[in-house]
Protein backbone atom coordinates (compact mmCIF):
# COMPACT_ATOMS: atom_id res chain seq x y z
CA UNK A 1 0.00 0.00 0.00
CA UNK A 2 2.89 2.35 0.78
CA UNK A 3 4.70 1.49 -2.31
CA UNK A 4 1.75 2.03 -4.25
CA UNK A 5 1.45 5.45 -3.13
CA UNK A 6 4.83 6.28 -3.47
CA UNK A 7 4.65 6.35 -7.42
CA UNK A 8 3.12 9.21 -7.05
CA UNK A 9 6.03 10.97 -6.01
CA UNK A 10 8.07 10.73 -9.44
CA UNK A 11 7.43 10.79 -13.01
CA UNK A 12 4.49 12.47 -15.25
CA UNK A 13 2.47 11.73 -11.79
CA UNK A 14 4.87 14.15 -9.56
CA UNK A 15 4.77 16.64 -12.18
CA UNK A 16 1.44 16.75 -12.60
CA UNK A 17 1.21 17.08 -9.07
CA UNK A 18 3.53 19.92 -8.53
CA UNK A 19 2.28 22.11 -11.58
CA UNK A 20 -1.09 22.10 -9.72
CA UNK A 21 -0.12 22.91 -6.74
CA UNK A 22 2.53 26.17 -8.04
CA UNK A 23 -0.50 27.47 -10.49
CA UNK A 24 -3.38 27.11 -8.06
CA UNK A 25 -5.01 24.40 -9.91
CA UNK A 26 -7.29 21.67 -8.25
CA UNK A 27 -5.49 18.19 -7.36
CA UNK A 28 -6.68 15.51 -9.33
CA UNK A 29 -8.35 12.97 -6.73
CA UNK A 30 -5.76 9.44 -6.45
CA UNK A 31 -7.37 6.89 -4.59
CA UNK A 32 -4.97 3.73 -2.94
CA UNK A 33 -7.16 1.28 -1.47
CA UNK A 34 -6.17 0.60 2.27
CA UNK A 35 -5.12 -2.85 2.76
CA UNK A 36 -4.92 -4.08 6.27
CA UNK A 37 -4.98 -7.73 8.21
CA UNK A 38 -6.48 -8.44 11.87
CA UNK A 39 -5.85 -9.81 14.79
CA UNK A 40 -9.71 -10.40 15.77
CA UNK A 41 -8.74 -12.25 19.29
CA UNK A 42 -6.54 -8.87 19.96
CA UNK A 43 -8.88 -6.52 19.06
CA UNK A 44 -11.51 -8.80 21.27
CA UNK A 45 -9.19 -8.88 24.52
CA UNK A 46 -8.66 -5.00 23.93
CA UNK A 47 -12.85 -4.44 24.49
CA UNK A 48 -12.93 -7.08 26.67
CA UNK A 49 -10.12 -4.79 29.42
CA UNK A 50 -12.20 -1.98 28.20
CA UNK A 51 -15.41 -3.30 28.99
CA UNK A 52 -14.00 -4.48 32.63
CA UNK A 53 -13.03 -0.46 33.28
CA UNK A 54 -16.30 1.01 31.82
CA UNK A 55 -19.11 -1.41 32.64
CA UNK A 56 -21.60 0.13 34.89
CA UNK A 57 -23.91 -1.94 37.45
CA UNK A 58 -27.28 0.09 37.62
CA UNK A 59 -27.89 2.29 40.67
CA UNK A 60 -31.62 1.10 42.18
CA UNK A 61 -34.46 3.52 43.27
CA UNK A 62 -33.43 5.26 46.37
CA UNK A 63 -34.40 7.72 48.90
CA UNK A 64 -32.69 10.75 50.35
CA UNK A 65 -32.67 12.71 53.82
CA UNK A 66 -34.45 16.04 53.25
CA UNK A 67 -32.17 18.79 52.39
CA UNK A 68 -32.40 20.67 55.87
CA UNK A 69 -31.24 17.13 57.52
CA UNK A 70 -28.44 16.93 55.03
CA UNK A 71 -27.79 20.68 55.92
CA UNK A 72 -27.62 20.28 59.54
CA UNK A 73 -28.13 16.89 60.83
CA UNK A 74 -27.83 17.82 64.71
CA UNK A 75 -31.16 20.17 64.32
CA UNK A 76 -32.84 16.48 63.59
CA UNK A 77 -31.86 15.29 67.14
CA UNK A 78 -33.03 18.66 68.94
CA UNK A 79 -36.24 17.48 69.92
CA UNK A 80 -37.96 18.80 72.81
CA UNK A 81 -41.25 19.15 74.12
CA UNK A 82 -41.55 23.10 72.42
CA UNK A 83 -39.36 22.33 69.92
CA UNK A 84 -40.70 19.76 68.00
CA UNK A 85 -39.65 18.50 64.93
CA UNK A 86 -41.54 18.81 61.67
CA UNK A 87 -41.50 15.69 60.27
CA UNK A 88 -43.89 16.61 56.84
CA UNK A 89 -41.17 19.03 56.43
CA UNK A 90 -38.32 16.33 57.37
CA UNK A 91 -39.61 13.62 55.12
CA UNK A 92 -37.06 11.64 52.67
CA UNK A 93 -37.67 12.27 49.51
CA UNK A 94 -37.57 9.03 46.72
CA UNK A 95 -35.57 9.09 43.65
CA UNK A 96 -35.14 7.28 40.69
CA UNK A 97 -32.92 4.69 39.88
CA UNK A 98 -29.86 5.16 37.05
CA UNK A 99 -29.62 2.52 34.87
CA UNK A 100 -26.01 0.33 34.18
CA UNK A 101 -24.41 -0.42 30.79
CA UNK A 102 -22.58 -3.37 30.05
CA UNK A 103 -20.35 -3.71 27.04
CA UNK A 104 -21.19 -5.74 23.81
CA UNK A 105 -18.12 -6.71 22.44
CA UNK A 106 -18.96 -9.11 19.81
CA UNK A 107 -21.57 -6.37 18.22
CA UNK A 108 -18.11 -3.70 18.86
CA UNK A 109 -16.05 -5.49 16.71
CA UNK A 110 -17.42 -4.42 12.99
CA UNK A 111 -17.54 -0.89 14.77
CA UNK A 112 -14.53 -0.50 15.76
CA UNK A 113 -13.01 -2.06 12.09
CA UNK A 114 -15.27 0.27 10.62
CA UNK A 115 -13.58 3.19 12.58
CA UNK A 116 -10.08 2.08 11.74
CA UNK A 117 -10.63 1.89 8.43
CA UNK A 118 -12.34 5.19 6.99
CA UNK A 119 -10.49 8.15 5.96
CA UNK A 120 -12.63 10.17 8.37
CA UNK A 121 -14.77 10.22 11.54
CA UNK A 122 -12.74 7.76 12.81
CA UNK A 123 -14.32 7.49 15.79
CA UNK A 124 -16.15 4.19 17.06
CA UNK A 125 -19.41 4.09 18.87
CA UNK A 126 -19.27 0.81 20.64
CA UNK A 127 -22.41 -1.13 21.49
CA UNK A 128 -23.39 -1.27 25.14
CA UNK A 129 -26.49 -2.89 26.36
CA UNK A 130 -28.27 -1.19 28.72
CA UNK A 131 -29.56 -2.34 32.26
CA UNK A 132 -32.41 -0.95 33.73
CA UNK A 133 -32.72 -0.29 37.52
CA UNK A 134 -34.14 -2.63 39.76
CA UNK A 135 -37.75 -1.45 40.55
CA UNK A 136 -38.22 -0.43 44.38
CA UNK A 137 -39.35 -3.10 47.09
CA UNK A 138 -41.14 -3.13 49.98
CA UNK A 139 -37.85 -3.49 51.81
CA UNK A 140 -36.74 -0.31 50.47
CA UNK A 141 -39.98 1.07 51.38
CA UNK A 142 -39.75 -0.30 55.25
CA UNK A 143 -36.17 1.25 55.15
CA UNK A 144 -37.30 4.25 54.22
CA UNK A 145 -40.27 4.48 56.10
CA UNK A 146 -37.84 3.72 59.36
CA UNK A 147 -35.47 6.28 58.50
CA UNK A 148 -38.33 9.24 57.70
CA UNK A 149 -39.54 8.15 61.83
CA UNK A 150 -36.51 7.95 63.03
CA UNK A 151 -37.01 11.86 64.65
CA UNK A 152 -40.33 11.56 65.66
CA UNK A 153 -40.46 11.78 70.13
CA UNK A 154 -42.70 8.64 70.90
CA UNK A 155 -43.00 5.06 68.75
CA UNK A 156 -44.33 4.68 65.29
CA UNK A 157 -45.62 1.78 63.95
CA UNK A 158 -46.72 1.33 60.34
CA UNK A 159 -47.74 -1.41 57.88
CA UNK A 160 -48.45 -1.34 54.30
CA UNK A 161 -49.81 -4.00 51.46
CA UNK A 162 -50.15 -3.68 47.98
CA UNK A 163 -52.70 -5.17 46.96
CA UNK A 164 -51.78 -6.02 43.84
CA UNK A 165 -49.97 -8.42 45.01
CA UNK A 166 -49.62 -9.41 48.67
CA UNK A 167 -45.93 -7.76 49.48
CA UNK A 168 -45.76 -6.30 52.36
CA UNK A 169 -43.52 -3.32 54.18
CA UNK A 170 -43.71 -3.34 57.90
CA UNK A 171 -42.03 -1.03 60.40
CA UNK A 172 -43.06 -2.31 64.08
CA UNK A 173 -46.08 -2.76 63.16
CA UNK A 174 -46.58 -6.49 65.22
CA UNK A 175 -46.24 -4.11 68.29
CA UNK A 176 -49.36 -3.91 70.68
CA UNK A 177 -51.55 -1.05 70.83
CA UNK A 178 -54.34 -0.08 72.60
CA UNK A 179 -57.57 -1.63 70.05
CA UNK A 180 -59.63 2.19 70.28
CA UNK A 181 -62.18 3.01 67.69
CA UNK A 182 -60.17 1.30 64.81
CA UNK A 183 -60.93 -2.32 66.61
CA UNK A 184 -64.55 -1.37 65.85
CA UNK A 185 -63.93 -2.28 61.83
CA UNK A 186 -63.07 -5.96 62.62
CA UNK A 187 -65.65 -5.89 65.19
CA UNK A 188 -68.09 -5.22 62.66
CA UNK A 189 -66.54 -7.56 60.07
CA UNK A 190 -66.94 -10.19 62.59
CA UNK A 191 -70.61 -9.61 63.34
CA UNK A 192 -70.65 -9.57 59.56
CA UNK A 193 -70.00 -14.06 59.48
CA UNK A 194 -73.35 -14.12 61.91
CA UNK A 195 -76.17 -12.17 60.07
CA UNK A 196 -77.16 -9.92 56.73
CA UNK A 197 -76.52 -6.11 57.19
CA UNK A 198 -80.09 -5.62 56.23
CA UNK A 199 -81.55 -8.30 58.23
CA UNK A 200 -80.24 -8.82 62.44
CA UNK A 201 -77.75 -6.33 61.51
CA UNK A 202 -79.16 -2.98 60.79
CA UNK A 203 -76.70 -0.21 59.06
CA UNK A 204 -77.88 2.45 61.24
CA UNK A 205 -75.71 0.48 63.82
CA UNK A 206 -72.87 -0.40 61.67
CA UNK A 207 -73.16 3.81 60.58
CA UNK A 208 -72.85 4.62 64.16
CA UNK A 209 -70.32 2.46 64.97
CA UNK A 210 -67.49 2.99 62.16
CA UNK A 211 -68.35 6.84 61.62
CA UNK A 212 -68.72 8.26 65.72
CA UNK A 213 -66.73 7.00 68.61
CA UNK A 214 -70.22 5.93 69.95
CA UNK A 215 -69.36 2.86 72.13
CA UNK A 216 -72.73 2.14 73.16
CA UNK A 217 -73.08 1.09 69.73
CA UNK A 218 -70.00 -0.89 69.36
CA UNK A 219 -71.06 -2.32 72.35
CA UNK A 220 -74.96 -3.51 70.96
CA UNK A 221 -72.56 -4.94 67.89
CA UNK A 222 -70.75 -7.38 70.49
CA UNK A 223 -73.46 -8.19 72.65
CA UNK A 224 -75.30 -9.53 69.46
CA UNK A 225 -72.32 -11.45 68.53
CA UNK A 226 -72.73 -13.09 72.42
CA UNK A 227 -76.04 -13.63 71.83
CA UNK A 228 -76.78 -11.23 74.57
CA UNK A 229 -73.42 -11.69 76.71
CA UNK A 230 -70.51 -9.10 76.04
CA UNK A 231 -68.00 -11.18 77.24
CA UNK A 232 -69.32 -14.09 75.19
CA UNK A 233 -69.43 -11.62 72.07
CA UNK A 234 -65.43 -10.69 73.13
CA UNK A 235 -64.63 -14.34 73.15
CA UNK A 236 -66.72 -15.17 69.71
CA UNK A 237 -64.74 -11.70 68.34
CA UNK A 238 -61.27 -13.23 69.81
CA UNK A 239 -61.79 -16.29 68.18
CA UNK A 240 -63.02 -14.52 64.87
CA UNK A 241 -59.61 -13.09 64.70
CA UNK A 242 -57.82 -15.84 65.20
CA UNK A 243 -59.52 -18.16 62.70
CA UNK A 244 -57.99 -15.52 60.52
CA UNK A 245 -54.63 -16.12 61.48
CA UNK A 246 -54.60 -12.23 63.20
CA UNK A 247 -53.47 -13.63 66.76
CA UNK A 248 -52.62 -10.35 68.05
CA UNK A 249 -55.73 -8.83 68.00
CA UNK A 250 -58.12 -9.50 71.41
CA UNK A 251 -61.28 -8.51 73.03
CA UNK A 252 -62.43 -9.47 76.70
CA UNK A 253 -65.09 -7.12 77.56
CA UNK A 254 -67.22 -4.50 75.87
CA UNK A 255 -66.08 -0.58 75.64
CA UNK A 256 -65.71 1.40 78.89
CA UNK A 257 -65.86 -0.93 80.96
CA UNK A 258 -63.30 -2.15 84.26
CA UNK A 259 -59.78 -3.26 83.28
CA UNK A 260 -59.09 -6.55 83.25
CA UNK A 261 -55.45 -8.72 83.48
CA UNK A 262 -54.32 -9.17 79.70
CA UNK A 263 -54.52 -11.79 77.73
CA UNK A 264 -51.55 -12.81 76.64
CA UNK A 265 -50.40 -12.55 72.74
CA UNK A 266 -46.98 -12.29 70.84
CA UNK A 267 -47.64 -8.41 69.97
CA UNK A 268 -47.66 -7.68 74.16
CA UNK A 269 -44.86 -9.82 75.04
CA UNK A 270 -42.62 -7.96 72.88
CA UNK A 271 -40.05 -5.86 75.66
CA UNK A 272 -38.62 -3.44 73.50
CA UNK A 273 -41.67 -1.55 73.00
CA UNK A 274 -44.71 -0.34 75.54
CA UNK A 275 -47.48 1.44 74.02
CA UNK A 276 -49.19 0.96 77.78
CA UNK A 277 -52.26 -1.00 75.24
CA UNK A 278 -55.71 -0.68 77.46
CA UNK A 279 -55.84 -4.74 78.70
CA UNK A 280 -59.69 -5.15 77.46
CA UNK A 281 -58.92 -4.67 73.64
CA UNK A 282 -55.79 -4.69 71.91
CA UNK A 283 -54.31 -4.96 67.98
CA UNK A 284 -51.48 -3.90 66.21
CA UNK A 285 -51.40 -2.03 62.91
CA UNK A 286 -50.43 -5.25 61.19
CA UNK A 287 -53.84 -6.74 62.14
CA UNK A 288 -55.88 -3.95 61.42
CA UNK A 289 -53.98 -3.58 57.98
CA UNK A 290 -54.79 -7.23 57.02
CA UNK A 291 -58.37 -7.11 58.04
CA UNK A 292 -59.27 -4.15 55.54
CA UNK A 293 -56.98 -6.08 52.94
CA UNK A 294 -59.07 -8.83 53.64
CA UNK A 295 -62.34 -7.24 52.91
CA UNK A 296 -61.13 -5.56 49.77
CA UNK A 297 -60.04 -9.11 49.05
CA UNK A 298 -63.18 -10.19 49.91
CA UNK A 299 -64.81 -7.29 47.22
CA UNK A 300 -62.54 -9.38 44.83
CA UNK A 301 -63.96 -13.10 45.90
CA UNK A 302 -60.56 -13.78 47.20
CA UNK A 303 -58.77 -13.77 50.36
CA UNK A 304 -58.94 -14.29 54.12
CA UNK A 305 -62.29 -13.46 54.28
CA UNK A 306 -64.04 -15.44 51.67
CA UNK A 307 -61.82 -18.48 52.01
CA UNK A 308 -63.48 -18.72 55.85
CA UNK A 309 -66.87 -18.04 55.36
CA UNK A 310 -67.62 -17.77 51.55
CA UNK A 311 -71.43 -17.97 52.06
CA UNK A 312 -71.59 -15.07 54.56
CA UNK A 313 -68.04 -13.32 53.12
CA UNK A 314 -69.57 -12.44 49.80
CA UNK A 315 -68.33 -9.82 47.60
CA UNK A 316 -71.69 -7.40 48.05
CA UNK A 317 -71.17 -7.30 51.83
CA UNK A 318 -67.50 -6.68 51.89
CA UNK A 319 -68.53 -3.40 49.30
CA UNK A 320 -71.33 -2.20 52.14
CA UNK A 321 -68.47 -2.67 54.75
CA UNK A 322 -66.41 -0.43 52.61
CA UNK A 323 -69.20 1.96 52.02
CA UNK A 324 -69.28 2.59 55.35
CA UNK A 325 -66.12 3.15 55.91
CA UNK A 326 -66.17 6.30 53.62
CA UNK A 327 -68.52 8.11 56.49
CA UNK A 328 -65.23 8.68 57.93
CA UNK A 329 -64.26 12.33 56.07
CA UNK A 330 -61.73 13.17 58.61
CA UNK A 331 -58.92 14.48 56.00
CA UNK A 332 -56.27 15.47 58.89
CA UNK A 333 -53.96 12.61 58.66
CA UNK A 334 -53.51 9.74 56.32
CA UNK A 335 -55.94 11.86 53.70
CA UNK A 336 -54.44 14.63 53.97
CA UNK A 337 -51.06 13.71 52.64
CA UNK A 338 -52.12 12.94 49.78
CA UNK A 339 -50.99 14.82 46.50
CA UNK A 340 -54.44 15.48 45.67
CA UNK A 341 -56.81 14.41 48.69
CA UNK A 342 -60.39 15.64 46.76
CA UNK A 343 -59.43 13.55 43.86
CA UNK A 344 -58.50 10.18 45.53
CA UNK A 345 -60.31 7.14 46.34
CA UNK A 346 -59.89 6.40 49.63
CA UNK A 347 -61.90 5.02 52.57
CA UNK A 348 -60.52 4.87 56.42
CA UNK A 349 -61.06 4.80 59.90
CA UNK A 350 -59.35 6.73 62.19
CA UNK A 351 -59.04 6.67 66.04
CA UNK A 352 -57.42 8.62 68.76
CA UNK A 353 -56.78 8.43 72.03
CA UNK A 354 -54.62 10.83 75.33
CA UNK A 355 -51.19 8.41 74.35
CA UNK A 356 -52.39 7.13 71.13
CA UNK A 357 -53.35 8.10 67.61
CA UNK A 358 -54.17 5.79 64.56
CA UNK A 359 -55.22 5.67 61.29
CA UNK A 360 -55.99 2.75 58.82
CA UNK A 361 -56.61 3.50 54.91
CA UNK A 362 -57.12 1.55 51.85
CA UNK A 363 -56.34 4.19 48.85
CA UNK A 364 -56.33 3.62 44.86
CA UNK A 365 -52.45 4.60 44.43
CA UNK A 366 -50.99 5.13 41.26
CA UNK A 367 -50.46 1.21 40.49
CA UNK A 368 -53.70 0.51 42.09
CA UNK A 369 -55.04 -0.61 45.54
CA UNK A 370 -52.80 -0.70 48.80
CA UNK A 371 -53.73 -0.78 52.55
CA UNK A 372 -51.57 1.74 55.11
CA UNK A 373 -51.95 1.40 58.59
CA UNK A 374 -50.12 4.09 61.14
CA UNK A 375 -50.25 4.11 64.97
CA UNK A 376 -48.54 6.73 66.89
CA UNK A 377 -48.03 6.86 70.50
CA UNK A 378 -46.40 8.85 72.91
CA UNK A 379 -46.36 8.94 76.61
CA UNK A 380 -48.62 11.54 78.90
CA UNK A 381 -49.70 13.14 75.50
CA UNK A 382 -49.57 12.92 71.87
CA UNK A 383 -50.09 16.46 70.01
CA UNK A 384 -52.96 16.17 67.24
CA UNK A 385 -50.60 18.59 64.66
CA UNK A 386 -47.63 16.37 65.37
CA UNK A 387 -49.51 13.08 64.70
CA UNK A 388 -51.45 14.77 61.60
CA UNK A 389 -47.82 16.07 60.51
CA UNK A 390 -46.09 12.35 60.98
CA UNK A 391 -48.93 10.68 59.22
CA UNK A 392 -49.45 12.98 56.27
CA UNK A 393 -45.32 12.73 56.00
CA UNK A 394 -45.58 8.84 55.70
CA UNK A 395 -48.78 9.15 53.68
CA UNK A 396 -46.79 10.71 51.09
CA UNK A 397 -43.71 8.66 51.37
CA UNK A 398 -45.83 5.56 50.53
CA UNK A 399 -47.61 7.33 47.81
CA UNK A 400 -44.41 8.20 45.81
CA UNK A 401 -43.71 4.88 46.58
CA UNK A 402 -46.18 3.77 44.11
CA UNK A 403 -45.79 6.79 41.38
CA UNK A 404 -42.18 5.63 41.22
CA UNK A 405 -43.27 1.81 40.75
CA UNK A 406 -45.69 3.28 38.02
CA UNK A 407 -43.04 5.14 36.08
CA UNK A 408 -40.87 1.54 35.77
CA UNK A 409 -43.82 -0.46 34.17
CA UNK A 410 -45.73 -1.32 37.08
CA UNK A 411 -49.44 -0.55 35.98
CA UNK A 412 -52.86 -0.84 37.24
CA UNK A 413 -55.58 -2.46 35.26
CA UNK A 414 -58.42 -2.47 37.41
CA UNK A 415 -60.87 -0.20 38.89
CA UNK A 416 -61.69 1.01 42.48
CA UNK A 417 -64.48 -0.85 43.84
CA UNK A 418 -68.10 1.34 43.39
CA UNK A 419 -69.49 1.28 46.61
CA UNK A 420 -73.18 1.74 47.45
CA UNK A 421 -75.61 1.67 50.75
CA UNK A 422 -77.26 -1.67 51.69
CA UNK A 423 -80.94 -2.01 50.62
CA UNK A 424 -83.42 0.22 52.67
CA UNK A 425 -80.42 2.11 54.48
CA UNK A 426 -81.39 5.41 55.60
CA UNK A 427 -78.62 7.92 56.45
CA UNK A 428 -77.64 9.27 59.44
CA UNK A 429 -76.56 12.34 58.72
CA UNK A 430 -75.66 14.25 55.16
CA UNK A 431 -72.19 13.29 54.03
CA UNK A 432 -69.81 15.48 51.08
CA UNK A 433 -69.24 13.53 48.31
CA UNK A 434 -65.88 12.36 48.01
CA UNK A 435 -64.32 10.09 45.15
CA UNK A 436 -65.10 6.85 46.91
CA UNK A 437 -68.88 8.08 47.60
CA UNK A 438 -69.50 10.55 45.25
CA UNK A 439 -73.44 10.74 45.64
CA UNK A 440 -72.37 11.53 49.28
CA UNK A 441 -74.59 8.84 50.59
Amino acid sequence: MVAEAGKYLQGPPFIDIAVREALGFSQKRRDVAVRYTLNSDKLRAWLVNAAAEHNREPIGAHALPPLEQLDNISATLAITPTNQVNIAQQAWRWEPGIPGYRLDVEKSIPQVIAALTRNEQRVAPLALIEIPPAQPNMLDLTQVLSHTLATFPGFAAIYVQDLQNGAEANVDADVAFSGMSAIKLALVTARLEQSNITNTVSSQEIDLTLYEADNQRANQLLNQLGNGDLTVGAREFTDFMHRLGLVNTYMQAGFDTPPLPPLATPANQRTDWNTKPDPNQQTTPADMGRILAALYACTQGKGLLSRLNPTQFTPDRCRQVLFFMSHDQSQDLIWAGLPQPQQTWIVHKATRAAETHGDVALIWGPTGPYVLSIFLYQANWLDLKLSSETMQAVSRLTWDFFALQKTQGNQSTSMPPKLEPPPGYVAIEPYSPTTANPAGQ
